[in-house]
């Protein structure tokens, strides 16, 4: 007799979303420490986790199995395996019609007339008690359980069909499997025995209660009902599981034998093809595509040269290898279709080349193709940056994806999807996943709401807990004063205990900013499709990361607010100045525009303008784009983590030596000066280090970035250990360099490259044409880091005056008026777009508006739309005063609906008021524009202020170690990178005062450190050019 063992069929993740409590990685790896040989992944009605799933199992030598759980129509289970690679295909076919045709989008259901046409090579169990056929023994209705059985016995034949048994110690359990027992004996249909998991160890079991009461959105105490009754849904032993069901052995042999015939691997058997391209007549897609790199040659470089030459053959042999000249030709033509969007919208003339105004620029690992280069998809040459192809274009790409990413302007991005939707069909166009998961502040705010603690207290400890402090949340909690003897209570114990548990954890599939997938099959026999959110858009049920893994091209259309600023400064000028400027062209070492940023000059220049770019900026001096790559890399968690920027701006300038721990470091490194700046080179390390293969380096790299992870790292750590000893590398220094890594976003290096470039063009327009720049910023708006105030302050500083909205001279946006910024009518609070629009189009008609009623009779604006623009300051220029102006409003405004339509003189009901103050004036600005045109709060408080207190200009005359006080407006609040130190930087009418404050000070006064405006005293520490206040008390005035 065959030996029993058991493999557990029926699992549930965290992408069962709501219903799983535990991770991917968690679940394989105890599987693997309970011995187990194979494990099933089960979620309910999607496959998100699949390829993650796919991934970990074959990473740690698991065999994995992927299911599904559906939802029939009328709530039923039934549980479903993939055999092979058809029966896979048909899961996500069902999963597709279920998700896309239901009647709500979150609660797809499955027809089972479906099975008829898409069961094959999938093998199906009868399902959990929620199942039809449990569900109408149950009932005590066995005619019609034994009719549906022997319905889906007729569809899915009696080898592909079974009876699934469970027992989780809940009442009636027995009496069900004895049920289904006599139902499979009558029907001559096997039995299987599974646990029904949703969470790995039984410790998980609260935090599955807690998940499902958020997806019913009710409090654990009215969920019993709908929650599991115990606590033994857990990933059981295989002996425990076979001890359970020893009466049954049939049940335990059948899971081995079930396993047996799964020989899926999503990793090596996805059949994805990218749509056959049609070139011209004559050509093949690679002659094309050979044609126009070879045309642009010449164009760029005046002939072929060598370099280009052997840089050409090589992207062609791995162009041809992987099949990929039509991807990029499709990916060219895309660039055309953007172009043509553009010359819808009126952004381009239609007889200018699209070389000359590009619609949208590549970042990212694609920048290293001289391919994309050549054929207008990228704006950087990779051979002068010496870029490499490993990471982007590997030569086993079978297994590591080749990703795109496109940047346009955001005006037309929304346009350009719908025109690739409406090319190439939903089905064949899709919109990548993306799962949005829990942070710390909505771990809290769901976990309070199902443990009854009152939402004013979740409230209050959301606003002040910091947002990377979920590891130490216990700490955290009771460091504040009100909230120090809430832990003792039960329902704040589970919140400390849940919260990180439920960090990271999967909330719901989301639509990606812009990935679209393409493919010349239905995408449904690769991965379920689902309704958008958006009206008439399908989402995929994979995220990036999945896509990447199994090697189906993504091309992302992402919105970049710097290109919109960029175009906007572009048209100005050539609107201001009569000439285009070719952003290509302009001199890339302009020591003026080095100097600028070397003086932390960076407001408003994408990548480089926050206060941790702005000190890093001013110790690197950058002097050509490699080092603008450099500063962009720089501020990153990744680097920062080992306080890598400090050693690397130490070696730049010669204060510390360059070494290597080994050295075959230094291929990876040597650019570098010794020290990690980028993602390739953490793969490179694994590859030359732990002799990883490219694959598996983009494996590990990923994996450290995965919530719960420790398992899955502790894995590849003795792998990345055993390659190095295999190459004589001592245990010490393995352990050193695989310390390096960590799971911290880097830029990988051409991604770099390419923003570094971007940043320099801004920079280079900020110094040139500083008014153009000034004011496609305000328009921008919001992006970046900085608020409206700081952007005023800023434009000033570079001469450049705003002056209040006028309801005559405004535009709907902001405006240049005799070299200064007129504020836009949006730029009001509670003003529209189709109001403002409106005002001007009276007033173009009508004249200018002579006076606020003549304006109240002319347009159909609400009182609080008027009292707004009256607070802003858009009738400064008329008769009276802004508070007169108000009581006028009070007198005579009525509703449009009941407005009459004679003009009733007001004069002798007008009081004799005082006129608003600087202050009032100020407040009110603030709360109408978010900003004070005329001055900065600081100027107006100084006056008041005592001569102890310095302002940022007399700051910069103190010396290193000298004690100060200082204040001003919050600028950027709290920050807390990967340090021991927070930081916060200040505002006042001369510039910024970056505050440093060390964790214990923060420790002891961080309900002190929340404030709007601060009053502080500290010691000045000036490194390198840059100053600081370390921050010794918080003045309360």
């Amino acid at each position: 007799m065959k030996t029993l063992d058991y493999v557990e069929l029926h699992c549930h993740s965290h992408f069962s979303f709501k219903e799983g409590a535990s991770s991917i990685d968690q679940i394989v790896t105890r599987a693997r420490d309970l011995g187990y040989k194979s494990i099933a992944l089960t979620d309910h009605d999607n496959m998100s986790g699949a390829m993650k799933f796919a991934q970990i199992t074959r990473a740690i030598g698991v065999h994995g199995i992927l299911g599904v759980e559906f939802t029939l129509l009328g709530g039923y289970h039934l549980t479903a395996i993939a055999e092979n690679f058809e029966g896979y295909s048909n899961i996500c076919r069902l999963l597709s019609l279920s998700n896309v045709f239901a009647e709500r989008r979150k609660n797809p259901a499955l027809d089972p007339r479906l099975f008829q046409e898409y069961s094959k090579g999938i093998i199906f169990m009868s399902g959990c008690k929620t199942g039809q056929i449990p569900q109408l023994l149950i009932r005590g209705d066995y005619n019609k359980a034994i009719s549906e059985a022997a319905m889906y016995k007729d569809i899915f034949g009696s080898d592909n069909f079974f009876i699934e048994l469970q027992q989780n110690f809940n009442l009636g359990d027995t009496d069900r499997n004895k049920k289904l027992i006599i139902l499979a004996n009558e029907l001559n249909l096997n039995l299987v025995a599974t646990n029904n998991v949703h969470y790995h160890i039984r410790e998980y079991s609260h935090l599955n209660d807690c998940l499902v009461s958020i997806g019913l959105n009710q409090s654990l105490e009215r969920t019993h009902i709908f929650r599991r009754p115990n606590s033994e849904y857990f990933l059981k032993s295989r002996e425990e599981m076979i001890h359970i069901f020893r009466d049954y052995p049939e049940a335990i042999l059948n899971t081995t034998s079930i396993s047996e015939r799964c020989v899926l691997d999503l990793t090596k058997d996805i059949n994805y093809k990218f749509p056959d391209y049609s070139p011209p007549d004559g050509y093949t897609p690679v002659d094309y595509l050979r044609k126009l790199c070879n045309e642009a040659a010449i164009r760029r470089y005046g002939r072929i040269t060598p370099e280009v030459y052997i840089r050409l053959e090589e992207e062609f042999r791995l162009i041809n290898k992987h099949n990929l000249a039509g991807f990029l030709l499709y990916y060219y033509d895309i660039v055309q279709i953007a172009r043509e969007v553009m010359i819808d919208l009126g952004l381009v003339d239609s007889e200018i080349p699209i070389e000359e105004r590009p619609p949208g620029r590549s970042r990212g690992s694609s920048v290293a193709l001289l391919i994309g280069y050549l054929i207008g998809l990228s704006h950087i040459d990779p051979l002068k940056y010496k870029l490499s192809l490993e990471r982007f274009l590997p030569d086993d790409l079978l297994e590591v994806a080749l990703d795109i990413d496109l940047d346009f302007p955001r005006n037309i991005r929304k346009d350009l999807i719908r025109a690739v939707h409406k090319r190439w069909g939903w089905e064949r166009a899709a919109l990548t996943g993306m799962v949005n998961t829990y942070q710390i502040r909505g771990a809290i705010r769901d976990l309070g709401k199902v443990l009854d603690i009152p939402k004013d207290q979740i409230d209050s400890l959301n606003k002040k807990v910091s947002q990377s402090g979920i590891e130490n949340i216990k700490e955290e909690i009771e460091s504040l004063p009100e909230f120090s003897r809430s832990t003792k209570h039960p329902a704040w114990r589970d919140l400390i205990n849940l919260a990180p548990r439920l960090d990271g954890t999967p909330r719901y599939i989301a639509q990606h900013p812009g990935g679209m997938i393409i493919s010349s099959t239905p995408l449904s026999g690769i991965v379920p499709i689902q309704k958008g959110a958006i009206e008439d858009r399908y989402v995929i049920q994979w995220d990036k990361d999945d896509i990447h893994s199994a090697s189906i091209v993504k091309i992302d259309f992402l919105a970049l607010g710097a290109l919109s600023q960029l175009q906007d400064i572009l048209h100005l000028i050539e609107k201001r100045k009569g000439h285009f400027i070719d952003i290509s062209r302009i001199p890339h070492e302009d020591h003026k525009v080095y100097e600028m940023l070397a003086q932390g000059d960076t407001v408003g220049i994408f990548q480089i303008e926050s206060a941790a770019q702005m000190q890093t900026i001013i110790r690197i001096k950058p002097r050509n784009l490699q080092d603008m790559a450099y500063e962009v890399a720089c501020v990153r968690p990744g680097v920062g983590l080992h306080d890598g920027v400090r050693h690397f701006i130490n070696r730049r300038i010669g204060n510390e030596p360059v070494v290597y721990d080994h050295i075959l470091e230094r291929r990876a490194l040597e650019r570098t000066l010794g020290i990690i700046l980028y993602q390739d080179q953490v793969n490179q390390l694994a590859i030359d280090i732990g002799g990883f293969s490219p694959f598996e380096a983009d494996q590990m790299r990923r994996a450290f970035g995965r919530k719960n992870n420790e398992n899955i790292i502790s894995i590849y750590r003795d792998q990345f250990l055993s390659g190095a000893y295999s190459k004589g590398i001592s245990e010490d220094i393995a352990q050193k360099i695989f310390k390096k890594f960590n799971g911290y976003y880097m830029f990988p290096e051409a991604h770099a490259v390419a923003f570094g470039v971007t940043s320099y063009q801004l920079s280079w327009l900020k110094y040139y044409y500083t008014i153009e720049f000034m004011l496609a910023l305000f328009n921008q708006q919001p992006m970046g880091f900085w608020n409206l105030e700081t952007l005023k302050e800023d434009a000033k500083r570079h001469g450049v005056n705003v002056f209040n909205p006028d309801i005559n001279f405004s535009s709907e946006e902001c405006s240049i008026e005799i070299e200064s910024i007129r504020l836009g009518l949006l730029s009001v609070n509670k003003i529209g777009p189709s109001l403002a629009e409106n005002i001007i189009e009276e007033r173009n008609i009508g004249g200018l508006y002579k006076s606020l009623s003549d304006f109240m009779k002319r347009t159909d604006c609400k009182r609080e739309s008027i009292e707004n623009l009256v607070l802003a300051g858009a009738f400064d220029s008329m008769k009276g005063d802004r508070r007169s102006l108000l009581w006028e409003v009070g007198l005579t405004y009525m509703s449009p609906s009941k407005q009459l339509s004679l003009d009733i003189p007001v004069d002798h009901d007008m009081a004799i008021l005082p006129e608003l103050t600087d202050w009032e004036s100020m407040i009110l600005e603030y709360k109408t524009l978010n900003l004070y045109p005329k001055n900065h709060f600081m100027a107006m408080l100084r006056p008041h202020l005592g001569e102890e207190f310095l302002n940022s200009r007399q700051l910069k005359l103190k010396g290193d170690g000298q004690f100060v006080k200082v204040a001003g407006v919050v600028a950027r609040p709290l920050q807390h990178p990967l340090s021991e130190a927070y930081f916060i930087t200040l505002e006042d009418e001369f510039g910024f005062i970056p505050l440093l404050i060390w964790r214990n000070f923060y420790e002891e006064n961080k309900s002190k450190l929340h404030e709007h405006i601060m009053f502080v005293s500290g010691i000045v520490s000036q490194r390198e050019g840059t100053l600081n206040i370390i921050v010794k008390d918080v003045i309360i005035p």
